[in-house]
């Protein structure tokens, strides 16, 4: 069986998905190839508004909250209805599937999971496209279409969102979180040997992760500093160049603070594993991974799209959601001193409903595409 995983340039979130799957897929023994939805329909200047409107959205979060609650009933409406109705970009998908001929799609941005059903249907051909809400809580609005064969959504609370969206509740399933092949096929060890192999102090870690984009500040290490606690910070992800700065003032005025920078790593799993927990405005990728290995996250910003976060959190005391600075360093300092905290959140973590597996994901896709080929006819 071969699969075909499109994703859009819109942050890391849909493109590890859409390799992690393939990586699954080809581990057991089938085919998969991997592109992005907008070159594949040759379509340049969508696909650099998509990327950089994210990446300035993620730079100003106060602008992303008001604005992607207004897009997400209309503006990525227009542009899909556009992109359904080109002819030129019909034929390069045209083209790009007779060439791969999968035996189905998987998108993992709701604008392909929208896109792609009508163009299959105007083709005339018989392949199931299914959607992977990598949102992980929350579906766009307008990624909600009947015409999708599946919508897999990895947490209760968002099939209950999404199918109270308007998704029909037949089409959507619960299934099982994609992990990157680094983490699944990872050696786990403990915190302290994890921090020898890092080169780090073997006390209180925070794992501060500023992503691909480098955001972030260290105003609240100036709280743990005046609070006492004896915490080592450890900084990855990008460093923007006001970001740099800040931190560099920081460690010039307290020299004394555990304070790392060790910018992009290749290792996350491990600095995860040294780590008592993680903070940072939290990606799906990065939330769900730190709860994989059962480290609970401090969401420093919580975005429009991931606006459900403080529920799934309520409903599951894995982690917390904070803007307030001096919030953020009470949860903290809780958490750092009282034992019972920590006893407390360990126990949630163990009874988190939800498989982490890009192997369990692929098998569910491949049956749901065996029964597609029986009910339409196909050999």
């Amino acid at each position: 069986m071969k699969g075909a995983f499109l994703y859009v340039d819109a942050g890391k979130g849909h493109y590890v998905p859409a390799v992690a799957l393939a990586d699954a897929m080809r581990d057991i023994g089938d085919e998969a190839v991997v592109e992005d939805l907008f070159i594949v329909f040759k379509a340049p200047i969508v696909r650099w508004v998509s990327k950089h409107y994210w990446r300035y959205l993620l730079r100003h979060p106060k602008l992303e909250k008001r604005i992607n609650k207004i897009s997400n009933a209309r503006s990525a409406h227009g542009i899909l209805e556009s992109l359904k109705n080109d002819p030129r970009g019909f034929r390069n998908f045209k083209k790009w599937y007779y060439k791969e001929k999968p035996d189905f799609i998987v998108s993992t941005n709701f604008m392909g999971a929208t896109l792609l059903p009508a163009l299959i249907e105007k083709m005339g051909v018989k392949c199931p496209v299914y959607d992977y809400v990598a949102d992980l809580f929350d579906q766009v609005k307008c990624g909600i279409d009947g015409k999708i064969t599946k919508v897999y959504v990895p947490t209760e609370i968002g099939v209950k969102h999404t199918i109270a969206m308007g998704q029909p509740e037949s089409s959507v399933v619960l299934s099982p979180f994609p992990l990157s092949k680094k983490f699944e096929t990872m050696e786990k060890v403990e915190k302290a040997e994890a921090r020898k192999r890092l080169n780090l102090k073997d006390k209180f870690t925070i794992l501060y992760n500023l992503g691909g984009e480098g955001i972030g500040s260290p105003e609240l290490l100036y709280s743990l500093v005046k609070r006492g606690i004896d915490a080592q910070v450890v900084v990855i992800g990008g460093k923007s160049k006001t970001t740099e700065v800040e931190f560099n003032l920081f460690k010039k005025k307290h020299p004394e603070f555990s304070l790392e920078m060790r910018g992009f790593v290749d290792n996350v799993p491990l600095y995860i594993m040294a780590s008592d927990m993680q903070m940072g405005k939290a990606g799906a990728n990065s939330l769900m991974e730190s709860l994989y290995l059962k480290r609970p996250f401090l969401v420093s910003e919580v975005l429009y799209m991931a606006r459900s976060t403080p529920l799934f959190f309520k409903d599951h005391y894995v982690g917390w959601c904070e803007d307030d600075t001096e919030k953020k360093a009470d949860i903290i300092e809780r958490f750092y001193r009282d034992e019972e905290e920590r006893k407390r959140i360990e126990g949630a973590m163990d009874s988190l409903p939800v498989v982490f597996s890009s192997k369990k994901l692929v098998e569910m896709i491949k049956v749901d595409t065996e029964e597609y080929r029986r009910e339409n006819g196909i050999q």
